[in-house]
């Protein structure tokens, strides 16, 4: 039967009275103020921003838009606006496991190999446990497809990642030796949740997760080319007059492309305090840690990093693709969570939710500041004459060298790709740079008066013996090397005097040496380890980045271009 026209103005009016009701109560929080203008540089028309959300004793106290959900159109954010919250997906992939875990349809201790067969048997079973707490040893596929020349504008499958797992034929490391960050782990998981159920990850989830909680406005992309309503675009860029579109087609379920509104997110973050989808025991399941095969404790859940906040437990988890920026905290004792999801890539969403959890808990004396605070210290007169052995190159880390030079009395500090500064010194082997946040470099002296490394923001970077290495001794590495496992050809060349690759972007990127037959990247945090045969011809090159190691490529010889 349908309402009557009085029955149906008395729903709508108490419906009105209720919103009323909770805009009074929104209105009255002098904290709600003092979040607007945390997000006052975005919350303009010509500007990209974030929808917020912050639940505390049991309900949302406050959830708002602030900047625009597509620049083109003037579509404005509010909590309705959904987002790609990019790896905050992790923690609804890890109650899914945990609820499955709970039902006995799943055990932390299987091999995936018992539910997915077509993951390579690498010698050493590879647990669900492994997965969940990134500690595999499996590949990353967002560095690996860059390595393999992937187009991350263009459609990037599920299915695709999940041929890159079967293609791998080594891993980083023996399962459970080692925590390494690992997104391919996630999707597994989110393969694994569909053969045991039976449904698809997105019907599961929403089924399961979604549509108990009353979420309306969230799903798992599968589909990159699907029109989704009230979508946020992503954007780049600094500031207004610098703003692109950063195109994103990703479908990767399990380790992110989940869409969901601040609205939703509300409802989810109560759910870790109600417990009403999954129950207690899951719900605990997901904030137990793990250990690595020589008993040291791994700080990573179910999809969320196991953190501490002004001394009590804490879970959270970032999300980071194309512009989308994410980030969603929960402070259980003190019944509290928020969430900022941004579709601008120059927001630090970490940031913003701690300020605001600062703010509504009553801890802005103890908050963090943005900047790093600057060293007291005064200049110190040193003498030049001791500083000839500060002088070379350091490897702070992967592609990322200081290189020390004089210039008169003045010791100057350059980092790759980055301009040079002066160093002012603080003592007989400190100096200040203030063009580096106003932080100290440290010189290490040995008793002989030799300087092996140097002390910068808690690194130890040492000193390199920089091999000279001519273009005649570097077309020894030039050539053609196949990766059988990626599927790709790289070519090493000559360009300006470096070895170089060319990007399918037509973009030269170079390498410099750092010692015998090993290369940094100046792009990516890549390395090459070249490893030579009896005649000392280069055969094979390794390469390994922040989440990928030694990837195999053996050198071959194609056809080449007669342009």
């Amino acid at each position: 039967m349908k309402p009557s026209t009085t029955a149906s103005f008395r729903l709508a009016a108490s419906a009105l009275v209720i919103l009323l009701l909770v805009s009074a109560s929104a209105a009255s929080d002098p904290n709600n103020a003092k979040v607007d203008k945390l997000f006052a540089q975005w919350d303009r028309k010509d500007s990209p921003g974030a929808a917020i959300v912050a639940v505390k004793d049991g309900t949302v106290v406050y959830q708002r838009g602030y900047g625009y959900a597509n620049l083109e159109h003037n579509i404005p954010i509010t909590p309705q606006t959904r987002f790609d919250v990019a790896s905050v997906a992790k923690q609804f992939t890890g109650l899914a496991v945990a609820m499955l875990i709970e039902q006995g349809k799943l055990s932390l201790d299987d091999d995936v190999r018992k539910h997915l067969p077509d993951v390579p048997d690498f010698g050493k079973p590879i647990t669900i446990g492994h997965l969940v707490h990134h500690t595999s040893g499996l590949r990353d596929w967002p560095e690996s497809f860059r390595l393999s020349n992937v187009d991350f504008e263009a459609p990037i499958s599920f299915e695709m990642i999940l041929e890159l797992v079967r293609r791998q034929r080594e891993l980083d490391f023996a399962p459970g030796e080692e925590y390494l960050y690992s997104n391919t782990g996630y999707n597994l998981l989110a393969a694994t949740v569909a053969k045991v159920s039976g449904q698809s990850f997105r019907a599961w989830t929403d089924a399961n997760l979604f549509r108990p909680l009353g979420m309306k406005q969230t799903h798992v992309c599968d589909n990159t080319a699907e029109i989704v309503p009230d979508f946020a675009e992503s954007y780049g860029g600094d500031g207004p007059g610098t703003y692109q579109r950063v195109i994103s087609q990703l479908s990767a379920q399990g380790s992110s492309s989940l869409f969901i509104s601040a609205e939703d997110m509300g409802k989810w973050l109560l759910n870790f305090e109600t417990a009403k989808v999954g129950g207690r025991k899951a719900i605990d399941l997901m904030q137990q840690s793990s250990k690595l095969n020589n008993g040291k404790k791994v700080n990573y859940g179910f999809g969320i990093g196991l953190d501490d906040y002004h001394g009590h437990h804490m879970f959270q988890h970032s999300g980071s693709w194309a512009g989308y920026r994410s980030f969603t905290m929960v402070i259980p004792e003190k019944r509290f969570a928020v969430a900022v999801l941004a579709n601008t890539a120059n927001m630090n969403p970490n940031r913003q939710a701690e300020k605001i959890a600062d703010l509504y808990l009553g801890m802005t004396d103890t908050a963090k500041s943005d900047k790093p605070s600057a060293k007291s210290r005064a200049a110190v007169k040193a003498d030049p004459a001791t500083w000839d052995a500060f002088l070379g190159t350091y490897r702070l880390g992967p592609g990322w060298l200081l290189t020390i030079t004089r210039e008169g009395d003045t010791l100057m500090t350059q980092a790759t790709r980055e301009a040079k500064f002066k160093m002012t010194p603080t003592g007989t082997n400190t100096f200040l740079v203030e063009a580096y946040s106003n932080r100290e470099v440290e010189f290490v002296r040995q008793q002989s008066g030799a300087v092996t490394n140097l002390i910068y923001n808690g690194i130890d970077a040492p000193k390199l013996d920089l091999p000279d290495l001519a273009p005649a001794r570097l077309a020894a590495y030039a050539g053609d090397y196949w990766s059988e496992e990626l599927g790709v050809v790289a070519r090493m060349e000559i360009h300006d005097g470096r070895l170089a690759f060319r990007h399918r972007s037509g973009l030269w990127f170079h390498f410099l040496p750092i010692g015998p037959d090993s290369f940094d990247a100046d792009f990516r945090g890549w390395t090459l380890q070249f490893t030579r045969n009896a005649a000392g011809e280069a055969t094979e090159v390794k390469i390994s980045g922040g989440r990928v190691r030694n990837i195999r490529y053996t050198r071959t010889t194609l056809p080449q271009s007669k342009l």
